[in-house]
């Protein structure tokens, strides 16, 4: 793959049911629909307002520039509705390797499978299309929702990092990392 294509804005992922391509700033308005709510976790604590979210978007698209995060906008193709947000992240492509995650899916929208179905879309760009070796996963000690979810995938919890990050919400007690390699995926 191009590595500089990458981070153009040409990527998209999709399938009958979701497309996944990446975050413009024309989103916002659509985004702003489903992006108040405590059940988006973290994300929630953390958007609150219109200000935040241009304040998150910025962010977005000033890490992409950096090329450090890619962030994606994740669409419901039936009612062509968004349903929530993911990126890549901690890109080495020396290594072959990046993270999937700052996830979060609209309220309504959990419990469907859809997290799911992204996630294994998301997992065969990067090893179909990108050729990547290893993706990660990070995940916080008190999420297990996203716990349980990252290892119905497959991933392996390869350990806990301790008092790691900082989150929105306050100090982390720490976060799992879990991954997947090329050749365990199916």
């Amino acid at each position: 793959m191009d590595y500089e294509k990458f981070f153009s804005n040409e990527l998209i992922i999709q399938n009958d049911f979701v497309l996944i391509r990446p975050l413009k700033e024309t989103d916002i308005d659509s985004i702003e629909s489903i992006s108040y709510s405590e059940a988006l976790g973290e994300f929630g604590a953390r958007v609150k307002n219109k200000n935040d979210l241009k304040e998150y978007f910025d962010y977005c698209f000033s890490v992409k520039s950096k090329k450090v995060l890619y962030p994606f906008i994740i669409i419901e193709k039936e009612n062509q509705q968004p349903v929530g947000i993911t990126m890549f992240g901690n890109i080495d492509f020396y290594n072959k390797r990046l993270e999937i995650g700052w996830t979060w899916i609209a309220e309504k929208f959990q419990g469907t499978g859809i997290n799911g179905i992204c996630k294994n879309l998301l997992l065969d760009c990067c090893f179909y299309e990108i050729g990547l070796r290893r993706v990660e996963f990070k995940i916080d000690i008190k999420n297990i929702k996203s716990q349980r979810s990252i290892e119905k995938l497959g991933a392996i919890k390869e350990g806990l990092l301790r008092n790691y990050n900082i989150q929105s919400y306050g100090e982390s007690e720490g976060t799992y990392v879990y991954s997947i390699l090329k050749e365990e995926w199916k």
